[in-house]
C-alpha cells in the first residue's frame, strides 16, 4: 500500500524546498535624506529606549497615572488588538504552507426497489470509509503562499512596533497633562496669596482715598488690580480642570482615588538622560520601526502578485479503508487511497493580474513615501526636542532672574509706599510686573519639564523594564 505513495512524498519534499523561494523584489532600506540632529551624548551611556518609564519619572502620582493609563486607555486597547488580530492572520496565512491533515468517516445503508435491482428482488447495501486527507493544497513553486506568509509577519510586526509607539505617546501625554495640572496649582496658589496682598493694599488706599490722600481713580485702579488677580486665579484653574480631564480621558474613566501624595515640580526626574547619537532614531523608534515592516509587508506582495502569473498545482489526496461490511472497515483488504491534483493556469484574466502586480508595486512606493516621511519627521522632532533643550535651561535661568527682581522691586515699593515715598501708582505697577513675572516663571518651567519629556519621547523612551524598576 506505501509504495505508490514514494513519488508523492518525494514530490512533497521537493516541493518545500522550492517553496522556500519567493518571486518578491530584493528588500533593501531606502536612503533617507534628513537634517542634521545636533548630538547630545553626556558622561554616562544610558540612553533613553533603554530607560524604563518608572526608572525615568520620580514622582509616584504620576507613574500611578501612566500605570492606570496603560492598563485601561482606550487607544492603547485597541493598538493592542489590532497587534493581536495581525498575529492572528500570521498564523493563517503561515498555515497554508502546509497540507491541513482531517480524518473523516462515512457510512451509508442504500435499499434498492425490487422494480431498480437487476435480480427483480430489493436489495440492502452497506458502504464504510475511514481515512486521513488532505484537500486542495497548493503547491507553493513560485512561492505565492510565501510571499503572502512573508507580508502577514511584517505587517504583524508593523502592528506591533504600532502599538509600542501608541505606548509611548500615552505615557507623554500623561505626564504633560500632569505637569500642566501641578503648573496651574502653583499659578492658582500665587493668585490667592497676591489676592490677599491687593486686598490689603485697597484696604490702605480706601483709608487714604476716605482721609482725602489719593483721588478715587488711583482707588479704582487698587480694586481693578484686586480683579485681575481674581482673573489670573480663574484662568489658572479652567487650564486645571482642562488638565484633569485630559487625564481622566487617559485613564480612561475618572481618576483613581487612592493615587498617592505628589512631588514638587523640581522633583519629577529620577536623573538626567542623554539623548543619544541621531542615529539611534532609525533603530529605537516604535513607529521608524513599524514603517519599515509596513514597507516590507508591501514588498512580499510584489511576489504574491507576480507568481499569479505562473501555473497554480494543488493536490488533494486521502488513505484510509473502505469495506462494505462495518466489521471488516479495519481488517481484511480494506485499504484505499486516492490522489488527485490539479493544475490552473492562467491564460487570459482581462488584465486582472497585471492589475495586480501594478497595484502592488505602486502599494510598495507608497510604503516608501510614508517610511521616508516617518524617518524625516523623526529626525524633525528630535532637532526641535534637542534645540529646546539647549535653550528653555537658559530661558528658565533668566526668568528666575526677572521674578526675583520684580519680587524685590515689589517689597521696597511696599516698604516706600508704607513711608509714603511712593504713590499707589507705583505699587500697583510693582503688583502687576512681580505677578506676570511669576506666571511667566512657572510656564517656563512647565516647558522645559514637557521638553525632558519630548526628549524621552522622540528617542523611543518609555518601553525597556528594567528589574529595578519592577520590585
Amino acid at each position: 500500500m506505501m509504495k505508490p505513495l514514494k513519488p508523492t512524498l518525494l514530490a512533497l519534499g521537493v516541493t518545500a524546498a522550492l517553496s522556500a523561494c519567493t518571486m518578491a523584489p530584493n528588500y533593501s532600506r531606502p536612503q533617507v535624506l534628513a537634517p542634521d540632529v545636533p548630538s547630545a551624548m553626556a558622561a554616562d551611556n544610558v540612553q533613553a529606549a533603554d530607560l524604563a518609564w518608572q526608572d525615568y519619572f520620580a514622582d509616584p502620582r504620576l507613574r500611578a497615572l501612566i500605570q492606570a493609563a496603560l492598563a485601561r486607555n482606550a487607544d492603547l486597547r485597541i493598538a493592542t488588538l489590532n497587534a493581536e488580530a495581525a498575529r492572528a492572520q500570521y498564523g493563517i496565512a503561515r498555515s497554508q504552507l502546509l497540507p491541513s491533515l482531517g480524518a473523516s468517516g462515512s457510512g451509508a445503508r442504500v435499499k434498492t426497489s425490487a422494480d431498480l435491482s437487476p435480480t427483480g428482488q430489493a436489495l440492502i447495501a452497506e458502504q464504510y470509509q475511514a481515512g486521513l486527507g488532505v484537500t486542495a493544497w497548493e503547491l507553493d513553486l513560485f512561492g505565492r503562499v510565501r510571499s503572502m506568509s512573508n507580508s502577514a509577519i511584517h505587517q504583524y510586526f508593523a502592528a506591533e512596533y504600532g502599538r509600542d509607539a501608541a505606548q509611548i505617546s500615552i505615557i507623554a501625554a500623561v505626564a504633560k497633562s500632569y505637569f500642566a495640572e501641578k503648573s496651574a496649582g502653583e499659578i492658582m496658589q500665587y493668585a490667592q496669596d497676591t489676592l490677599k496682598t491687593r486686598e490689603e493694599s485697597y484696604r490702605l488706599a480706601k483709608i487714604s482715598h476716605d482721609a482725602g490722600v489719593i483721588s478715587s481713580i488711583q482707588l479704582n485702579q487698587s480694586l481693578s488690580q484686586i480683579e485681575t488677580a481674581k482673573a489670573g486665579y480663574a484662568a489658572a484653574e479652567t487650564m486645571r480642570n482642562a488638565a484633569r480631564n485630559a487625564l481622566a480621558v487617559l485613564v480612561g474613566g475618572q481618576l483613581p482615588a487612592d493615587l498617592p501624595a505628589g512631588l514638587p515640580l523640581d522633583q519629577q526626574f529620577a536623573g538626567t538622560i542623554p539623548a543619544g547619537l541621531p542615529s539611534d532614531i532609525l533603530n529605537r523608534r516604535p513607529d521608524v520601526r513599524a514603517a519599515e515592516e509596513a514597507l516590507q509587508a508591501a514588498n512580499a506582495q510584489i511576489g504574491a502578485a507576480r507568481a499569479a502569473f505562473f501555473p497554480s498545482i494543488t493536490l488533494t489526496g486521502s488513505v484510509g479503508s473502505a469495506s462494505y461490511d462495518l466489521d471488516r472497515l479495519f481488517s481484511g483488504p480494506a485499504a484505499a487511497w486516492s490522489f488527485a491534483p490539479q493544475i490552473t493556469l492562467p491564460i487570459f484574466t482581462w488584465g486582472r493580474n497585471k492589475a495586480n502586480l501594478d497595484l502592488a508595486h505602486i502599494r510598495t512606493n507608497i510604503a516608501v513615501a510614508q517610511y521616508e516621511q516617518t524617518v524625516q519627521n523623526a529626525f524633525r522632532d528630535a532637532a526641535d526636542a534637542l534645540n529646546a533643550r539647549r535653550t528653555l535651561a537658559d530661558q528658565v535661568a533668566a526668568q528666575e532672574k526677572i521674578a526675583t527682581a520684580a519680587a524685590d522691586v515689589l517689597h521696597l515699593t511696599e516698604l516706600r509706599y508704607r513711608h509714603g515715598i511712593s504713590g499707589s501708582l507705583d505699587l500697583l505697577d510693582a503688583q502687576r510686573q512681580s505677578f506676570a513675572a511669576q506666571t511667566a516663571l512657572i510656564q517656563s518651567r512647565q516647558q522645559l519639564l514637557n521638553n525632558r519629556v519630548d526628549v524621552y519621547k522622540v528617542f523611543g523612551g518609555g518601553l525597556e523594564h528594567t528589574a529595578a524598576s519592577q520590585q
